[in-house]
């Protein structure tokens, strides 16, 4: 039997500049991210630069282009509101709950971080299939999914219902944030969960489920 040629040992060399590649982009998309909140959604590269304290040049050997840099900053900023997402959904919650966790996760991002909201609304893609608002859908999609099976309904209902709640959501979060002397943060998410559970808890109710699709105390404020 023929002697088996040991594999080379890894080059050591590799591996240390591959970690440092990956640190310096690590850094470099947080100094992208500090740029956005500086400089707004509108941000150029001169900006994010300066931030980083370095030059375009140096950015272009780590990202191949401006898009491939901007596509790193919204995957970042996408991930933590997903992780968000994950961590509710993963406790498997009624759906009342779903629906305001989904609303709680956009809010969240754009009230903490306006800029990076609008950052990601105006370069939402994460990758060539997928953005922000397809993520957030394809999650509460699944979810839904598992709870209309449940009620022994067609489970491919759930994709539309549940493009149609991110669609809502991510219009009336946009209109908020011209007019957040309307209402807090708070109150427009119990707001919207209101209005979003009241078509749902028929769906629930149709199948014997039982589900209350009345909003909550001062969630509809009456004139005095």
């Amino acid at each position: 039997m023929a002697a088996t040629t040991p594999e080379p040992p890894p080059d050591g060399r590799r591996t240390r500049w591959d970690a440092h590649r990956v640190t310096r982009r690590d850094q470099l998309i947080d100094a992208a991210i500090r740029a956005v909140i500086a400089s707004g959604p509108g941000v150029g590269m001169d900006e994010i630069a300066a931030v980083a304290r370095t030059s375009k040049p140096v950015i272009y050997r780590y990202f191949t282009d401006k898009q491939e840099l901007y596509r790193a900053v919204t995957t970042r900023i996408i991930g933590n509101v997903m992780g968000s997402l994950e961590t509710v959904i993963a406790t498997d919650p009624p759906p009342q709950e779903l629906i305001h966790a989904c609303v709680e996760g956009y809010l969240a991002l754009l009230e903490e971080n306006p800029e990076l909201y609008l950052f990601v609304m105006a370069h939402p893609q994460v990758s060539d299939s997928a953005d922000f608002s397809r993520l957030v859908a394809d999650m509460l999609g699944r979810q839904l999914a598992e709870h209309l099976t449940r009620g022994l309904l067609d489970p491919a209902l759930a994709h539309p219902w549940a493009e149609a709640i991110v669609g809502f959501i991510n219009s009336a979060s946009l209109w908020w944030l011209d007019h957040r002397d309307a209402m807090n943060r708070s109150q427009l998410a119990d707001y919207l969960s209101a209005l979003l559970w009241g078509g749902a808890a028929g769906v629930y109710q149709a199948v014997g489920q039982p589900a209350d699709p009345r909003p909550g105390p001062g969630v509809f404020p009456r004139i005095t």
